[in-house]
């Protein structure tokens, strides 16, 4: 193998190992209702997070990114992926929640927690994390496994929910 062959490789190596470094707080599939766990979890820091959100990472790192947990799991033929952002504090999770919620189809997900809640993805903010919940298949219909999943990652996390519903 030449030089840059070897060092190619080892690039490569160090790049896998950066952004597969464990799934922090994001439990197996079995832990969340049966599920099956899809892929290896993959964890991103904000050097790392460019290379997963091509163009988009600016606004995460803006707002106080820390790290981001992303988990693959299936249910039948249904695909889901759970990315988990990690943010210095509470506001910064509250603010990327706000830019990106859809206010029509907001509802209580877990008790004390509004989340934004489509057929093909739920999002909330709860503590210092950001989390997204979609099904792989953007043209799903409305899913008690997507529901479930969302609803059990977030009754995971500690803190206070971002929204609240109405008293």
């Amino acid at each position: 193998m030449s030089r840059f062959g070897g060092a190619a490789v080892a690039c490569i190596l160090v790049l896998g190992l950066w952004a597969c470094r464990g799934a922090g707080p994001l439990p197996a599939g079995a832990a969340l209702g049966g599920l099956a766990d899809v892929d290896q979890p993959e964890s991103y820091t904000g050097a790392t997070l460019y290379t997963y959100i091509d163009g988009g990472a600016d606004l995460y790192v803006n707002q106080g990114f820390s790290e981001l947990y992303v988990r693959r799991y299936a249910r039948g033929n249904e695909r889901f992926i759970v990315e988990l952002y990690e943010m210095n504090d509470a506001t910064g999770a509250s603010h990327i929640y706000q830019g990106s919620r859809r206010p029509n189809a907001e509802k209580e997900l877990a008790s004390g927690c509004i989340a934004s809640v489509t057929p093909a993805e739920i999002l909330a903010a709860r503590g210092r994390n950001y989390l997204v919940v979609r099904n792989e298949d953007p043209q799903a219909k409305q899913s008690d496994g997507l529901i479930e999943l969302g609803r059990n990652v977030l009754n995971r996390l500690p803190g206070q929910c971002a929204f609240a519903p109405m008293k």
